[in-house]
């Protein structure tokens, strides 16, 4: 993730509270940027309507637009700030993820930002399709935001897999933890890098050790080696992984953290003692955080999620 100088954030057309502008003028503090205000809209309403000919549909329209840019232009007004320079526009399109991702080709932010809302009752952040989408097909680091303010104890978390190196294609985790140092840097906020674990895995592997002797070419039980010792030699290969994935960007040891149990409790507990403020996670189109476990557990996390792509990431067709 490169130098954050530009971002684009999306103004909800719908809600008088903007945590996505409140967050990105956090980048100001340090350097100048370029915020774009970006409102897109798009009624169904208006163009179903029987009441209105062709004209006055167009007309009502534009009428639409023209609210919302000087809507955009109030919220600068409101939010002028030293070292922020401010675009706008207003797009009426549908769907809306297609005229964001149109943005991000022309604008060519280094992060975007957008409001998601939180389900007063079930406790759960609620996703749009729109969201999703993004998630999935966003190029650039996007952040997803509550309506929750970073305070001085406020930290980013950057969740990796040390297993993903064994895989050399994949640059996964080293572009989670650079998008983490930005974010970290770019906020003064200290960065923690956060590896959970599912410790069954490891039951099912001794499984196999024991009946099939598939792994025996790596470890062998036998007088000499029970099944402890090669647990603790696993967990040892696991933290060795682990820190050298970490060394380049979260070199302290008291910064690096691997927490076993169900992900689902685990890691919103570790991320509460962390008191995170920013969740960064990798994301491909195929594979990635939008497994059926990953998206529990993005809807619950009380921080902002950063969703960063591999460095070859290529974005599907839209």
């Amino acid at each position: 993730m490169q130098t954050i100088k530009k971002i684009l954030v999306d103004i909800d057309p719908d809600k008088q509270d903007q945590p996505a502008l409140s967050k990105a003028l956090h980048f100001a503090k340090q350097q100048p940027i370029i915020i774009k205000l970006l409102s897109c809209l798009y009624y169904p309403s208006v163009l179903a309507s029987h009441f209105l000919t062709p004209k006055q549909r167009e007309k009502t329209q534009a009428v639409i637009i023209q609210i919302n840019q000087l809507r955009l232009n109030k919220l600068i007004t409101q939010h002028s700030q030293k070292n922020v320079t401010y675009e706008t526009e207003v797009i009426w399109h549908s769907p809306i993820y297609q005229s964001i991702l149109k943005v991000v080709d022309s604008f060519k932010p280094e992060l975007v930002i957008k409001a998601t809302h939180q389900h007063k009752v079930i406790a759960r952040r609620l996703f749009t399709p729109t969201d999703w989408y993004l998630l999935k097909a966003c190029p650039v680091p996007i952040l997803l935001v509550k309506n929750h303010k970073w305070t001085k104890n406020t930290s980013v978390v950057a969740a990796i897999d040390p297993e993903h190196h064994l895989n050399k294609k994949s640059e996964l985790d080293k572009s989670v933890l650079k998008a983490g140092f930005s974010m970290s840097s770019s906020l003064d906020m200290p960065l923690h890098a956060l590896h959970c674990f599912d410790p069954s895995y490891w039951d099912i592997l001794l499984e196999a050790l024991n009946k099939s002797g598939m792994w025996a070419d790596v470890f062998s039980i036998d007088e000499h080696h029970n099944e402890s010792m090669v647990l603790e030699q696993l967990r040892y290969q696991h933290n060795i992984k682990f820190a050298e994935e970490c060394s380049e960007y979260v070199p302290n040891s008291e910064n690096q953290h691997i927490v076993s149990g169900d992900i689902d409790r685990v890691m919103p507990q570790t991320l509460r003692q962390l008191d995170a403020g920013i969740l960064v996670l990798g994301t491909t189109y195929r594979t990635g955080l939008l497994g059926s476990t990953a998206q529990r557990l993005i809807e619950s996390v009380d921080c902002d999620l950063l969703a960063v792509k591999p460095k070859d990431f290529e974005a599907p067709f839209h």
